[in-house]
């Protein structure tokens, strides 16, 4: 009897002690895909808001000296203020593609603890819950992370270039008015 329970146990024993390791490349891959996508998104949106700083301090800095302000014409201060709200108005597209980001950021930290959990299990030798259902979920959103990646890079680069071509026009019209 013995003998006949021990013969049905060892499957199981050997089942449940291969459980965990049956899921360890699934995990591996995951956590490997989560943390370069977590940093592909930090340094995304770290740039974003440098760039935003860098074009608002370089307005800021934009002004003509007291002499060439003073003898400006009326048309040339408008066209200047114009100018300058140009910028302004290029520089207003970027609170909402940060804000996008942050949003996302947001379930992303949320979902962080699922992937460490998974981790931390795999480790321990048990994980709760529906494993497969679990990488399969995580590893979607790592796939949408990277499609948003893609999305925002692109609304980036067309902020950018607007900023950049209103700071150029700028910068051309306050080099005219500053050699007059």
């Amino acid at each position: 009897m013995k003998k006949l329970f021990f013969l049905f146990a060892l499957p199981l024993l050997l089942v449940s002690c291969k459980g965990v390791e049956q899921y360890k490349a699934g995990i591996d891959e995951l956590a490997t895909d989560w943390d370069q996508t977590t940093t592909a998104i930090t340094d995304f949106s770290g740039m974003v808001s440098a760039d935003l700083t860098k074009y608002t301090q370089s307005l800021s800095d934009m002004q003509l000296d007291e002499t060439a302000a003073a003898k400006l014409k009326p048309e040339q201060t408008e066209a200047l203020d114009q100018a300058k709200m140009a910028v302004v108005n290029a520089l207003g597209a970027y609170p909402p593609l940060q804000k996008n980001i942050q949003e996302f950021v947001s379930t992303w930290t949320d979902k962080s603890a699922a992937v460490t959990a998974l981790k931390d299990g795999l480790a321990a030798g048990k994980i709760e819950g529906d494993v497969p259902a679990q990488i399969s979920e995580l590893s979607g959103l790592v796939t949408t992370a990277n499609e948003n990646l893609t999305s925002w890079k692109g609304t980036y680069d067309t902020i950018k270039g607007g900023v950049d071509t209103a700071m150029g026009s700028l910068n051309e019209l306050m080099a005219s008015f500053a050699s007059n």
